[in-house]
């Protein structure tokens, strides 16, 4: 072949080659893009939310793993060491909690991309953009995947706020000594027995409640609000700001956490008294409830982080969602199985980093589009979150209160208060000594999350999961629970007297649980981790399935399933791969046990 011809020869192949790497690229990208993002690839669509995954965190080997788990251990602050030392973690930190890494966050803001949120328990960051411009980002090398953002319509509003007349909340004439301490707010604590738990001498002192809402107007102004421990600081997620108020600009939608402070820690002796009025606050502003178009659920997650870095006891939110709309996820019923929404993720690897997580069930009991249950992260297992139900001043279910039971069988809501006719401090900024009545789950849950704070106040060395058992076995309904009420009311001063089962183990398992031998964490080369499906002597035989899910709630592979007879076990093992046997990257996995109407979950950690 003459010269000219095998130069031009070889010019072909190279750009047949070229081409053939430009296609097999372009393919990668679109591979790593959610489905549900193909219409958002086209030229001029308009730009979407999403979250955009990471491969790794930049470990460089096992030995550079090892070195930044070290770091992260030696960086934990002494309250949040302590919390997970209680709490029995182990290991202490893992894969969730090495940040980000900066160079990949660098270079897509160097590519013209900006994160408006992150989360270093999920490794990621959201941003917005759309076209070609979105296949670029899921080209980059360092992209594990793209997907939408969850959006999520604000929960309905209940019927408005009832102002109590001037002077209706001082204690009457002739009053008892606790009508002195309580004023108006005795009904609402004596339900929960609080005065009981506050006479033995605990008020939540030196206990870290952090609490996300909606903003938190007028907390330093009025008189139930002035005086109550804000030393954990506050931070607004959605305005990238240290300061929860806005009471110029915005008033009206930074109204709701108000609310939710004062039922949790209000602190006017004699006048208004919350369950938790000695505990140290910190507030989170991670939700906004004016916003016209579906709520991005983003914050929340970043809002749970910075409790756990704080080294937050609990956590106590009176945010959920149901209703998902385009271009986000559609979060259904089915899908209500502790693991799909962002909020339910994070709300569960929150109580695996040692946190009490209490949350409000939702106000749509009469809400047939959404089947009338709680929503996200109510949905999450009941010995990581407690979801609180609402009755009224006698004690009678809200009608407004969500049900359950979750998808797989779980009951929900966990517990109840009074969240009807709730006595909350005036949030206008116009009576600093006014007072309200509102009504919703919202007001229930900082009821229950007061009382928890009295509660780890009064046995430090409880576990988030023994101060659990204490409030269900003691509540109203321990020994009937329902998909109503869960276990009902909650008795502080039984519960303060419980004795827990066991000193280490989760909350008591039905029937069919599962059981974790190690190793945990568990590395991809060394031996695989032990697992036994039990099923108890007296329990009638029982099917089951047991998979395997990573921290972004994906199914990575189903390891067993069978059947058992009263009294069997089922041993099993893993190795930290998927269903094609390919090793996992590093990060926290989730092996479910379902079957008999239950479902049990233990986390592993796996390591290369």
């Amino acid at each position: 072949m003459r010269p000219l011809a095998l130069l031009l020869a070889a010019c072909l192949a190279l750009a047949c080659a070229g081409a053939a790497r430009a296609a097999d690229a372009a393919a990668a990208a679109r591979s790593r893009l959610d489905p549900r993002l193909a219409a958002a690839t086209a030229p001029g669509a308009a730009p979407v939310a999403v979250w955009v995954e990471f491969v790794d965190k930049g470990e460089q080997g096992p030995a550079d793993l090892a070195a930044r788990l070290a770091q992260a251990e030696r960086d934990l602050t002494p309250e949040n060491r302590r919390r997970r030392e209680k709490a029995h973690v182990q290991p202490l930190v893992d894969y969730l909690d090495l940040p980000l890494e900066p160079r990949y966050v660098l270079e897509l803001v160097a590519a013209g991309f900006q994160p408006y949120g992150q989360s270093r328990w999920f490794n990621r960051v959201a941003v917005h953009t759309s076209g070609p411009a979105l296949l670029a980002l899921a080209a980059r090398s360092f992209v594990r995947r793209v997907a939408p953002v969850e959006l999520a319509e604000p929960r309905p509003h209940l019927p408005p706020a009832v102002p109590e007349p001037p002077g209706a909340v001082r204690a009457p004439s002739l009053p008892t000594a606790a009508q002195v301490l309580y004023g108006r707010t005795l009904g609402q604590l004596s339900r929960l027995n609080v005065p009981a738990v506050h006479d033995s001498g605990y008020i939540g002192s030196r206990v870290n409640v952090c609490m996300l809402d909606d903003g938190f107007n007028w907390y330093r102004k009025h008189e139930a609000l002035r005086h109550i421990h804000i030393g954990g600081g506050s931070r607004d997620f959605i305005r990238g700001v240290y300061s929860v108020q806005d009471t110029l600009d915005a008033a009206a939608l930074f109204e709701h956490g108000t609310w939710t402070l004062g039922a949790l820690a209000g602190n006017a002796p004699g006048i208004y008294i919350g369950p938790g009025y000695d505990a140290n606050l910190m507030l989170g502003r991670t939700e906004d409830s004016g916003s016209e178009t579906p709520i991005e659920m983003v914050y929340w997650s970043m809002g749970a982080e910075w409790a756990d870095s704080l080294g937050s006891d609990i956590i106590s939110s009176s945010l959920g969602y149901n209703l998902f709309q385009p271009p986000g996820p559609s979060l259904t019923y089915q899908q209500l199985d502790g693991h799909t929404s962002v909020v339910t993720r994070a709300a569960e690897i929150a109580a695996a980093k040692g946190m009490l997580v209490v949350v409000s069930a939702g106000n749509d009991g009469q809400n047939r589009s959404v089947g009338y249950k709680v929503g996200a992260p109510a949905d999450a297992n009941g010995d990581s979150v407690l979801a609180i139900g609402a009755v009224d001043s006698l004690g009678v279910r809200a009608l407004f209160s969500s049900k359950g039971p979750t998808v797989d069988g779980r009951i929900k809501p966990d517990l109840a208060a009074q969240g009807v006719a709730v006595l909350l401090p005036d949030n206008s900024g116009f009576d600093p000594n006014g007072y309200e009545r509102q009504s919703g789950t919202s007001f229930a849950a900082p009821l229950v999350a007061g009382l928890a704070a009295c509660l780890i106040q009064a046995r430090p060395n409880w576990t988030p999961v023994q101060v659990i058992q204490a409030l269900k076995h003691s509540a109203s309904q321990a020994t009937h629970p329902d998909t109503l009420l869960g276990w009902g009311i909650p008795d502080g001063l039984a519960a303060l007297r419980y004795v827990p089962d066991t000193t280490h183990a989760p909350e008591q398992h039905g029937p069919l649980s599962l059981r974790l031998a190690g190793p945990n964490p568990l590395r991809v080369a060394g031996p695989p981790v032990a697992l036994r499906v039990v099923l108890g002597v007296e329990a009638p035989p029982a099917s089951f399935r047991v998979r395997v899910f990573d921290a972004g709630g994906r199914l990575v592979r189903q390891l067993a399933a069978g059947a058992l007879a009263p009294g069997g076990t089922f041993d099993l093992s893993w190795r930290g791969d998927d269903a094609r046997g390919r090793a996992l990257v590093p990060g926290l996995y989730f092996v479910s046990l379902e079957g008999a109407g239950r479902q049990d979950v233990v986390r592993v950690v796996v390591l290369r």
